[in-house]
């Protein structure tokens, strides 16, 4: 394939990052939001009220707003793309909080806790220097344990690190390996490199939201791979699984999450390591041989502040078949 094939995904126009707002009158310039920020598009403007930076790159992963104990920030636009191999659809979409709960008659009712368990998690990013005991990583990895897998395959294997030195060395490696792939990715003519990864692959490793939001903070030193988390889980997958390790591992991680969350402690979700399957020396140092890949990992801790809480999500339409319909209704949610 051309350059001019797969241009329209390596070189997306159009592309419209999150915009929020912060209420002058309701901020406290605590500054959480600013420390709580993915992608470090914040920063402290006049008078201790934050803004946005010139040249930002927001997620709308409402992570700012969650952290705001004054209420005080607003999503105006949720990011989207207008058109092209990237083009968010319906456009754009729209950001709903959580539907009221109705029981089995359609009245008014209050979540389970399973369900407040879900709706109220969140990645969290910023951890206390305070060690995870190896009890509760225990429970952790026994809630990933038993998720259901394609026939029973339990196609996964875990590796605990809570050695802060082999997280830093980790963490450099990786660092590199993304700082690489950024710079790629910036210029104008060493982005073509990406071609062959992208040519006739119907999910390209080339989101513009990770290539720019998410690698670029990692490649400019200000977040670490590791995010400071005292205990890295990383998450192996055997290729030969039903179906493929990457769904299994995805359902086992989430009960993973869930299960940190009960303990009190927090977790966030790191696919950045799977890069360190490009380093063989690490690689025989974790034990790790075919058919067994890195998929991704779970990092653990204690969160520096409250992290939680209920936000609005992109809605998209829900497709309804119901019995007698002649034809389906859709559910816009609104």
């Amino acid at each position: 394939m051309a350059w001019e094939d797969v241009k329209d995904i390596l070189r997306p126009r159009n592309v419209h990052m999150g915009k929020m707002a912060v209420d002058a009158e309701k901020c406290k310039g605590c500054g959480l939001c600013v420390f709580n920020c993915v992608t470090r598009a914040w920063e402290m403007g006049e008078n201790d009220v934050p803004h946005l930076k010139e040249n930002y790159n927001c997620l709308s992963c409402y992570n700012c707003m969650v952290a705001c104990p004054e209420g005080a920030i607003s999503l105006i636009e949720p990011y989207h793309v207008d058109d092209g191999f990237w083009k968010t659809l319906p456009h754009p979409i729209p950001a709903i909080p959580p539907k009221a709960p109705l029981d089995a008659e359609g009245n008014p009712t209050g979540y389970t806790a399973v369900e407040k368990a879900i709706l109220e998690r969140r990645s969290v990013r910023n951890y206390k220097n305070k060690p995870v005991p190896d009890t509760l990583i225990r429970r952790v990895i026994e809630a990933g344990r038993f998720a259901p897998s394609s026939g029973n395959c339990q196609p996964w294997k875990f590796i605990v690190i809570t050695d802060k030195a082999m997280i830093d060395e980790m963490d450099v490696l990786i660092t590199e390996t993304v700082a690489g792939m950024h710079n790629m990715y910036m210029h104008d003519e060493m982005v073509k490199a990406f071609e062959p990864m992208v040519a006739g692959n119907p999910t390209p490793p080339a989101d513009p939201r990770m290539m720019i939001g998410g690698f670029g903070p990692v490649a400019r030193r200000e977040v670490l791979p590791s995010l400071g988390a005292p205990a890295v889980i990383m998450i192996a997958g055997d290729m030969r699984s039903i179906g493929g390790p990457l769904l299994q591992v995805g359902i086992c991680g989430q009960n993973m999450c869930l299960a940190a969350n009960s303990m009190g402690i927090r977790s966030c979700w790191v696919g950045f390591y799977a890069f360190l399957e490009q380093s063989p020396e690490i690689k025989k140092k974790l034990g790790l041989e075919p058919p067994w890949t890195i998929i991704s990992s779970v990092v653990l801790g204690y969160p520096k502040f409250n992290q939680d809480g209920m936000v609005a999500r992109e809605y998209r339409p829900v497709t309804w078949f119901r019995k007698g319909w002649d034809s389906p209704e859709i559910e816009t949610g609104q």
